[in-house]
């Protein structure tokens, strides 16, 4: 028999591994001397163990499906997995259970890193007649809600916005805010059945309102703060979202704690989700999110104090730290599935929140005209992409997001770099971090 060529071995330091058999989704720890010998069976084109302890290994690695007869065998097994995970991936596409509202590409405020960029520049607002485009191509299906911008709830959105809430009696809505006018669309908050509202601080007051501050170039922090009260007050859950980089961690931080101070009474409904710079390196972001999870672990905070992206790292880093299975993928994301649909003021589709505004990357148009395009991340698989057919990492990471590429005149190549920075830096850090707290 002969070792899998789907093992990937992770250094975990201090003479330890982590062994990912991803066809399997099943993960083992193991030390120098185990690792040495199956690098040496790594090499053998017919494995025989020498000596009791190497064939007590052989036994419990080829119950782990670790071994198979031959490579035809293996290529078999990933073969039987795709077909499953493609019938899976085929029942669900298509069948729009969200969609998100671009209500318009304005916005009330000039944060210098806003990712839409030149976008804002775009005043259109969405009208009632595209609103109705939009809820026909979603169907019956459609269970929730989003609102996205720009800023979604400028004083101009509002009668479109009351339209689309007249329109979806029942549905349940997300909604992504700078906060600036939650006090004054309360009213309108109040008339619907809302899972989240997300609203953006960077910090504490003065390193926030240096990093989002208004067209003119005034302060937001005060405001938000006091329609973030006026929501939790009317137990509407908000969850803060903070951007973060080295100029502004600790500050994060700090607003962090003193809101879980100063709003204590409405726990459970005040979450968190802290990350890194959507600009920022593979390295740097892994190394940010890596010391915000140190810092939950070292916290010892109930779960809905601590940072939701903890729960939403790669699944492998997830599985590692849950002691779980990992399961197969197909695509990257929920956005290759299509089950989920972002529509813009421009008639175009979008398959999530960071492609918004980027032509090259939407799906296709539902007004004037409803047209999907042939070739769309809708379609990027890890059958379609070629480069994937034949990596022992495609069933852990679906083929990488396509965002990552450096250009969208080709998406059906793989974005190697976030799976690898995953598995192999943040990983390893976890684990010390997890160890150190035993």
């Amino acid at each position: 028999m002969i070792l899998i060529r789907h093992v990937i071995p992770v250094d975990l330091g201090d003479g330890k591994y982590l062994l990912i058999n991803s066809l399997n989704g099943l993960m083992d720890k193991v030390g120098e001397p185990v690792f040495k010998i199956l690098k040496k069976w790594h090499q053998m084109d017919d494995v025989t163990p020498d000596g009791d302890f190497e064939t007590s290994l052989y036994d419990a690695l080829l119950s782990r499906g670790y071994f198979v007869n031959h490579r035809t065998e293996e290529d078999a097994k990933k073969s039987e997995i795709v077909k499953a995970l493609r019938e899976k991936h085929q029942a669900s596409a298509n069948v729009c259970r969200s969609m998100t509202f671009i209500m318009t590409y304005d916005c009330n405020f000039r944060c210098p890193y806003c990712y839409e960029g030149d976008a804002i520049s775009k005043k259109a607002i969405m009208t009632p007649q595209q609103i109705d485009a939009a809820l026909e191509l979603a169907g019956d299906s459609l269970k929730t809600i989003g609102l996205f911008g720009g800023e979604p709830l400028l004083p101009a959105c509002r009668p479109s916005l009351e339209y689309l809430i007249s329109k979806t009696n029942g549905k349940q809505y997300n909604i992504i805010t700078n906060g600036y006018y939650l006090e004054e669309f309360f009213d309108l908050l109040s008339s619907i059945d809302i899972i989240s509202i997300m609203v953006t601080l960077d910090g504490e007051e003065n390193a926030h309102n240096k990093r989002r501050f208004l067209e003119d170039g005034s302060p937001t922090f005060q405001k938000i703060m006091q329609g973030i009260e006026k929501c939790l007050e009317n137990s509407m859950p908000i969850c803060i979202r903070m951007n973060l980089d080295d100029g502004n961690l600790s500050t994060g931080s700090n607003l962090k704690q003193s809101l879980l101070e100063r709003f204590a009474k409405y726990a459970g409904l005040l979450t968190f989700e802290m990350s890194s710079m959507l600009t920022s390196g593979y390295e740097e972001k892994s190394n940010l999110m890596v010391g915000l999870y140190e810092k939950d672990v070292q916290s010892g905070n109930d779960d809905s104090s601590k940072n939701r992206l903890t729960g939403k790292f790669n699944p492998i880093i997830n599985a590692f730290t849950v002691g779980a299975k990992l399961n197969p993928i197909y695509s990257f994301c929920f956005a290759h599935v299509g089950d989920m649909h972002l529509v813009d003021p421009y008639g175009y589709i979008y398959p999530c929140l960071i492609s918004a505004g980027i032509e090259a990357l939407a799906v296709g148009t539902y007004h004037p005209e409803i047209k999907f395009k042939e070739n769309s991340i809708h379609n990027r698989n890890i059958e379609t992409i070629p480069k994937c057919q034949t990596c022992e990492y495609s069933l852990l990471c679906g083929g990488g997001c396509p965002l990552g590429l450096p250009s969208y005149d080709d998406i059906f190549k793989p974005e190697c770099s976030n799976i690898r920075s995953q598995i192999h830096l943040m990983l390893p850090k976890i684990y010390k971090i997890n160890e150190a707290a035993k």
